[in-house]
């Protein structure tokens, strides 16, 4: 485990998109995972500079996103998708055809699951990038989520709900499930990124990393992990 702990928020985001970048530099064909959320936009637009100033091909990469709510067309601007797509995998330049997203429009979502987990066996993943939810979730894998799954549909939890309302307008807005990529599937990646900022994920954080490992807290199975790294801000990691 290695812990990146930085003063700003600014230097929290530019410290993250150098750990990706340094991987793409290395691997110009690496899979990497790329998560939503407000941990990871201003990441998302660091990413964007870097690869504008330094001119870094990122053309060769695969990217998948960590999960989808479901019955959001990938062209809603609320869905996970559209957002990677605008925030950062467009801006970088990875090909079309090298983004992969799991169906959550489909008719049969378990069905969607298992070809999205068949990309995933052809296409192992180099680099996962998590944040982690204010409940310990990692990607949408809600407390008391087994470990054991692969990807799968979940019904998100009233705190994810709650968490997200803002974004949605109101509470009865978020939907009520998701489609995720699951704890095993994400352990079985080489190497794993943890984000994690703001005060308000500093105890959680302190139950992942330093507490028993448990489904109550998803994200601390990521202690088992040969190679995880967690980048914090001063106030995400006061209570370390």
């Amino acid at each position: 485990m290695r812990i990146i702990v930085e003063d700003t928020e600014e230097q929290f985001h530019i410290a993250a998109a150098l750990e990706v970048t340094k991987q793409v530099v290395a691997k110009p064909e690496s899979v990497i995972t790329f998560a939503g959320g407000e941990t990871t936009v201003g990441v998302h637009r660091e990413l964007a500079q870097l690869c504008r100033q330094w001119r870094i091909d990122f053309s060769k990469m695969k990217a998948f996103t960590l999960d989808e709510y479901v019955g959001l067309s990938p062209d809603d601007p609320r869905s996970v998708s559209y957002r990677i797509r605008h925030q950062v995998l467009n801006p970088i330049g990875v090909q079309s055809d090298h983004i992969y997203m799991p169906d959550s429009m489909a008719e049969d979502l378990q069905q969607a699951c298992s070809t999205y987990d068949r990309l995933l066996d052809e296409y192992p993943v180099d680099l996962e990038i998590l944040g982690i939810g204010s409940n310990g979730h990692i990607g949408f894998n809600e407390p008391g989520t087994p470990f054991h799954l692969d990807t799968h549909v979940i019904h998100l939890a009233s705190r994810t709900t709650q968490d997200k309302a803002g974004f949605f307008g109101a509470v009865g807005s978020v939907p009520e499930q998701g489609i995720t990529v699951g704890i095993r599937r994400i352990m079985r990646s080489k190497q794993i990124l943890l984000l994690a900022k703001g005060k308000g994920k500093s105890e959680i954080i302190r139950r992942a990393l330093l507490g028993p490992i448990t489904t109550d807290v998803p994200a601390s199975v990521l202690q088992l992990h040969p190679s995880l790294t967690i980048i914090m801000d001063k106030a995400a990691a006061e209570l370390l």
